[in-house]
């Protein structure tokens, strides 16, 4: 799952619609004119000045009867909010289809919380200019930078940013036992110095600043709307809600659309309780249900409910998810393998008879899984399908792209052209550079503490100074380095707005040779495709801070290939055929998780199918894979506890295979 912010805040009309509606290829399916059910219809008639709970079930048209409520009552000074960029693209994709209403620009929360903060300047204590490290630098320079000026493990770390994540986002401070105080102390000062000298923000930290907003300024400008449609409701921690809350004291009318049987984000301290308690949180608020899904067959729903409803945690008034009066009847399995190898092999052969026996495009397959850390649970099942000769997508790729060396010095370039100080630029253009390594960052770092200036600044300075104090060696090296970075960002003459063609294509225009920095032909083909999507910026560095959001969306898009990916991953998407593989106790559910969080999971995985949904299972599972979930490695696997005693009995896959290609 992607809970990267979309970082434009233009606020833009119905014209930009375009543009991001190619952005997810997953919502380009024909559609048909909205026919209100009985229950959407109910939702219809409610009062724009009271507060409302939609509980919507997967695929029962929880979008589309929200945007035909914001038209009855249009026009009304509302906005879109949601969790997730693919969230925010399903709702932008609708409304680019009606031309019966003017909204603001859907956003994520967290894109919302960085507008306002940016439009009331002073509030958020955020170094400035706005800067968030992407994925590679909070690894490659963030993280490790910090640790080792700290003098505390790299894990310790890791765990200390989750931990101060979580602090903001359940408002309820919580210690990891297994960090000492002394280490912990030492890192909150440490990592306050670092962010100021390095210039970036961190994600979990932008609800809490608009949260401290909202308490301490009652004069914040980018919050006057009657209405905030807060959609995937349930993704929502402690910190979103209280946000809420206080921009409903303001007079603001919150109605929330989610399904807390869809809430699977405990790591960022969200809980279904969240959309469980609204109509106690906003008193008087009305409550409306969406039962009927239109996406899944009946046998699908059936096997679903059924792993649903055995969450003992699940209200008992809570209804379930019901079939369309027309669905078809669909097509279910739960298949066993001796073996993880023969797992693979036969989630190949599904796959092949999916797409040549039930004529399945492979961009409308997902094959999902718990967890596939560095790859390795999927890695038998990529290389099953490769010898089968089916195309099939890896996410992962995308990161590979994102952190290969000639690319990054590209990016590190732009964003030095966008702001010559860029601390972070800078940092990565040093760790990218041989020979000017621990030595020569702490010699800057050191420098800017005591000038109480930034990396960057303290890094031209010192280079305008012939670096004092230091040997001849790394002089040398920095100054050829930084003579050829400022050298080539001058010969760049940067539009200050966006290219006919793109940024882009500018781009790879001007890194045809680019020595050092020479980028890549898939992160070249990456960028065009980026342009095709990404909404009409003013700048260079708004579209910067847009290219690896929009690079995670493309990895999940439809590419006439199978996609593999996580049950997490999956939220959001709508296919024809589903397959869940490694459906064991102890892995799914994970003997370390929340077992009601894993039903969740499950159930979000299962209700992306349409038509066909398939379970697999291993008996014994060899190598890597039987690392995973249990450390009996050894021992024989049980089918998941989740499903056992449901609709489908588990059967021998071979033999369920060697009947369906005989068919």
């Amino acid at each position: 799952m992607d809970v990267s912010p979309d970082l434009s805040h233009t606020e833009l009309r119905p014209h930009w619609a375009p543009w991001y509606s190619r952005a997810i290829n997953e919502l380009t399916r024909p559609t048909m004119a909205f026919v209100a059910t009985d229950e959407q219809a109910a939702i219809l008639r409610h009062p724009a000045d009271r507060h409302g709970r939609i509980l919507a079930g997967p695929g029962t048209g929880k979008s589309a009867t929200v945007l035909a409520w914001l038209a009855e009552n249009h026009p009304i000074r509302a906005r879109l909010l949601t969790f997730t960029r693919a969230a925010t693209g399903e709702l932008i994709q609708k409304l680019a289809e009606r031309q019966d209403i003017e909204l603001d620009r859907p956003s994520t929360i967290h894109a919302f919380c960085i507008s306002v903060l940016l439009q009331n300047g002073g509030v958020g204590e955020f170094p400035r200019p706005f800067r968030m490290a992407d994925d590679w630098e909070t690894d490659s320079i963030v993280e490790p930078t910090l640790a080792r000026r700290l003098k505390i493990g790299r894990r310790d770390t890791e765990k200390l940013f989750i931990e101060l994540a979580a602090n903001w986002e359940s408002l309820n401070p919580v210690e990891n036992s297994a960090v000492s105080r002394a280490v912990r102390a030492r890192f909150m000062g440490g990592w306050q110095e670092h962010r100021t000298i390095l210039g970036y923000a961190l994600l979990a930290e932008l609800p809490y600043a608009l949260r401290s907003a909202l308490r301490d300024h009652p004069d914040l400008d980018g919050i006057d709307y009657a209405v905030l449609v807060v959609d995937e409701y349930q993704d929502l921690n402690a910190c979103d809600l209280d946000v809420l809350r206080r921009l409903a004291a303001r007079g603001c009318v919150i109605v929330a659309a989610g399904d807390d049987d869809q809430s699977i984000y405990s790591f960022r301290k969200a809980h279904p309780q969240g959309i469980r308690s609204f109509l106690d949180d906003y008193p008087g608020a009305a409550d409306y249900p969406l039962t009927i899904t239109r996406r899944c067959a009946k046998n699908v729903v059936e096997w679903a409910n059924f792993v649903i409803q055995g969450d003992p945690d699940r209200p008992e008034n809570r209804l379930i998810l019901r079939s369309a009066e027309n669905a078809k009847e669909g097509e279910v399995g739960l298949l066993a393998f001796p073996s993880n190898v023969s797992e693979a092999q036969g989630i190949a052969r599904l796959t092949h008879h999916l797409i040549v026996d039930k004529n399945i495009p492979p961009q409308e397959i997902l094959i999902l899984v718990r967890s596939d850390h560095r790859g390795l649970f999927t890695r038998p099942i990529k290389e099953a399908l490769r010898k089968g000769g089916i195309p099939f997508s890896d996410p992962s790729e995308i990161k590979e792209i994102l952190a290969d060396d000639g690319n990054r010095r590209a990016l590190s370039l732009l964003r030095l052209c966008v702001h010559r100080e860029d601390s972070l630029a800078w940092a990565s253009l040093l760790h990218l550079t041989a020979g000017l390594g621990d030595r020569f960052f702490d010699y800057i770092y050191e420098s800017a503490r005591s000038t109480h200036v930034t990396f960057g600044a303290a890094l031209v300075a010192a280079h305008s100074d012939d670096y004092p104090d230091l040997s001849l060696t790394l002089p040398r090296r920095a100054t050829t380095l930084i003579n050829g970075t400022l050298r080539r960002i001058g010969e760049m003459e940067v539009p200050q707005v966006m290219p006919e063609q793109g940024w882009g294509s500018w781009i790879a225009d001007f890194f045809v040779d680019g020595g050092d920095a020479q980028i890549s032909n898939h992160f070249r083909a990456l960028l065009g495709e980026i342009d095709a999507r990404v909404e009409p910026v003013d700048d260079l560095g708004r579209y910067l801070g847009q290219i690896t959001p929009i690079a995670k969306d493309i990895a999940l898009e439809k590419r006439d290939k199978v996609r593999i990916m996580t049950l997490a991953g999956s939220k959001g998407l709508t296919v024809k055929a589903t397959i869940v593989a490694g459906l064991e106790s102890g892995l799914i559910p994970m003997d370390d998780c929340n077992p009601a969080e894993e039903r969740r999971l499950l159930f979000v995985g299962m209700t992306r199918a349409e038509d066909f949904l398939y379970g697999t299972w291993a008996r014994r599972r060899t190598g890597p894979t039987a690392r995973m979930g249990r450390t009996d490695v050894q021992g024989r696997r049980q089918l998941s506890n989740l499903i056992g005693g449901g609709p489908v009995e588990s059967q021998d896959g071979r033999t369920y295979l060697d009947q369906a290609s005989s068919v």
